[in-house]
């Protein structure tokens, strides 16, 4: 406890007054005669027993009641378990929620703009000579420095909203850095943050277990939004990996919601390169989130920018969901056929992939084959070539590892060394034995279940008329990331796809031709092959998240010192770019991008080449979007007296947690800063004294009149 005016405590000395005058009494007393004094001597002693106790404790009363009336006057603070008055310089950490969620009405209108209130007003109320830390969520590289009063006031009146929303241990964390820097011992550490308490953020459950500084002072100051009913667009998919001129595509759409009853024909719609594209409508259920399509039609190639949005009052930041992707001319298909593959074969080949509208096909002689016509290629067919030479092989694993697929047809019986090298090398198992059967083997099993039959059977096939084959090679294990297409009745695999690296293997045990199969001539060949070919490519959906720090690879792409990345928004060429570090990978280069920053939106990735005589030319690398947090859409929020148990409970026992308006909130602080006052405490004490002893009095003369009676 300290107290505002300490020097009014000497009059506490004045309490010795009448305990002097209680304890030398000058009142004379009066001898009276009287006949018989032995009763009445008794009931004197008696009497005088009694009313020396009550005396002193009319005494104590009195003696209570005037020194609460001076404590009164010296003015007494309670030191509170976050705050205490001390001396020296204050540094004064301050975050302010900018996040997406904080545009919601609370009640005293946007949340962001009541915060940024606040956070002035707290400033304003401190010292010059205070020194302040502000940091939004979107922890610019700026926010890491102490400002001056002024400089403080100027950063809050520029706060803008932002599109981050980071953990609030992250947020702690970061202030605790800042306010643990050396600096005046003396000075006072306190940790403010303005934020809406948002649920999906505010989590700490066993991630600060012993990084809580009892030192700072942690002090939320938050508000309570507006119930809000929320839908919003959670994700969107294609069902096959390839997207190509001229076909029919189905967008599968994902939408998010927190309605609390049915509600019909809820408008959405699919816009492509600014154009509208599709439209559609949706019924949400409570509970359930909901899936629809939107149907349409690729008319030409190229990059591709995709919105696809609903309409949602009031909460409208994540109505709108960006994309991107590429929409190619065909696949560039490459065959390289040994001397070992018949004429049959090679005819079975060329006439799959006949189709100029979906394939570009070109065939090659193993012992001619022009190598730089495996860079350009999506799919690799590998037929009839007894023994792959080493710089064959070489080149297949750099194009499967830098996201290339390869379809391999070994010849019959006589398959070199090669084989076994390239199949070790995807991380496949051997080749196996070479085994005939007098009679034709029927394959056991199609595995319909596998990812690259997706969309092809509209039901599970059953009692499907399967191929049989004569020889083939039998290896008796697939490689870790090896599924079988096709097997044989005991699992045996006959027609497998692996992963490796970026891209992807298929591997068939036996050729295509009639001596030892009929697979060339089976129905299921056709969707097999033409699958292969649509997912040699993946025109996969490029969609991040905003405020997170993201890399991806672009496949393919070289860098070197005439090369520069940068990221522009989508329709805005006069808008600075943002420059974009990249690392060289297998296959391309991986590229950051710098997702704080950047608002949800479509994008484009941009590459400037320097050419000689100081010319630059510029082209789009690829399309992608930006979308608003997932977790940010969900807006239930902490209620402040469970949000102030779990920071106690995860070790913040330094911290308070306060929901006021901007013209409370200083007083609260100061309060909190200063402690409690006490002097209405102690008038009441006073008052209550006084009351015991007029009671005590009122007896007293109550007791005398019967005892003169009597």
């Amino acid at each position: 406890m300290q107290f505002v005016h300490p020097e009014v405590l000497w009059a506490l000395s004045a309490l010795t007054i009448p305990v002097l005058v209680h304890l030398f009494s000058f009142r004379r007393h009066r001898k009276v005669a009287f006949s018989q004094t032995a009763f009445l001597k008794e009931v004197r002693m008696e009497s005088r027993s009694r009313n020396r106790i009550r005396n002193w404790l009319v005494l104590l009363m009195r003696l209570l009641a005037v020194a609460c009336i001076i404590l009164a006057f010296a003015e007494p603070m309670r030191q509170s378990e976050t705050g205490g008055q001390q001396d020296g310089q204050k540094r004064v950490s301050l975050y302010i929620d900018t996040s997406p969620s904080m545009d919601l009405e609370g009640r005293n209108g946007p949340m962001l703009d009541a915060a940024r209130n606040g956070a002035l007003a707290l400033v304003e109320s401190h010292a010059a000579s205070d020194r302040f830390h502000v940091v939004t969520s979107s922890f610019d590289p700026g926010d890491r420095k102490w400002l001056n009063k002024d400089e403080a006031i100027d950063r809050l009146s520029r706060l803008q909203p932002g599109n981050a929303a980071p953990v609030i241990q992250d947020v702690l964390l970061h202030q605790q850095s800042m306010l643990s820097e050396e600096g005046d011992p003396k000075s006072s550490k306190h940790a403010y943050l303005f934020t809406d308490l948002q649920a999906s953020s505010h989590v700490l459950q066993g991630a600060s277990d012993g990084i809580a500084d009892s030192s700072i002072s942690v002090r939320f100051i938050t508000q309570q939004p507006q119930p809000q009913v929320n839908v919003r667009i959670d994700s969107v998919w294609f069902d096959t990996p390839m997207r190509l001129v001229g076909r029919s595509e189905v967008l599968h759409v994902r939408i998010s919601h927190d309605a609390r009853s049915p509600v019909d024909d809820l408008p959405l719609g699919l816009n492509i390169n600014g154009r509208k594209a599709a439209i559609g409508s949706f019924r949400v259920t409570p509970g359930l989130p909901t899936d629809t399509v939107l149907r349409f039609r690729h008319e030409k190639s190229g990059p591709v920018h995709a919105v696809v949005s609903t309409s949602d009052a009031p909460v409208t930041f994540d109505d709108r969901f960006h994309f991107g992707y590429t929409v190619d001319e065909h696949v560039d298909v490459l065959l390289v056929q040994g001397r070992s593959a018949s004429p049959l074969e090679q005819v079975a080949l060329g006439r799959l992939f006949g189709d100029a509208s979906l394939h570009n096909v070109t065939f090659m002689e193993a012992t001619a084959l022009d190598y730089s016509a495996l860079e350009t290629a999506d799919l690799i067919v590998l037929q009839g070539v007894e023994n792959p030479s080493n710089g064959l092989i070489a080149s297949l694993l750099l194009g499967v590892e830098g996201g290339k697929s390869l379809l391999m047809l070994p010849p019959a019986e006589n398959a070199g060394p090669g084989w076994n090298e390239l199949l070790l090398g995807l991380g496949a198992n051997g080749l196996g034995a070479w085994r005939e059967a007098p009679n034709p083997v029927r394959l056991g099993t199609l595995h319909s279940d596998h990812p690259l039959f997706e969309g092809v059977f509209a039901r599970s096939p059953r009692r499907v008329d399967l191929p049989s084959v004569r020889g083939w090679y039998s290896r008796s294990r697939k490689g870790s990331l090896e599924r079988n297409l096709l097997s044989f009745s005991d699992d045996q695999p006959f027609l497998t796809t692996g992963l490796s690296g970026l891209g992807r293997y298929h591997f068939c045990a036996g050729p295509l031709d009639a001596e030892w199969s009929n697979l060339a001539q089976h129905a299921l060949l056709v969707p097999i092959a033409l699958r292969m070919a649509e997912t040699s490519r993946t025109s996969g959906l490029r969609q991040f998240t905003a405020g997170e720090k993201t890399t991806f690879l672009v496949q393919g792409l070289q860098r070197s010192p005439e090369t520069q990345l940068s990221l522009a928004p989508e329709g805005n060429a006069t808008e600075e770019r943002s420059l974009l570090e990249s690392i060289a990978v297998p296959g391309g280069l991986e590229v950051s991008l710098p997702n704080r920053v950047l608002p949800p939106g479509n994008y484009v990735l941009e590459q400037k080449t320097s050419l000689s005589g100081g010319m630059d030319t510029t082209s789009v690398i690829l399309t992608l979007g930006i979308n608003p947090s997932r977790e940010e859409s969900e807006l239930a929020t902490w209620d402040p007296q469970d949000w102030k148990q779990a920071l106690i409970t995860e070790g913040w026992r330094n911290s308070e947690v306060i929901s006021a308006d901007v013209e409370e909130l200083v007083e609260e602080v100061e309060v909190l800063e200063a402690g409690q006052p006490l002097w209405l405490t102690l008038i009441i004490l006073a008052l209550l004294f006084l009351i015991l002893e007029m009671v005590l009095l009122k007896r007293t003369s109550a007791m005398r009149k019967t005892e003169s009676t009597g």
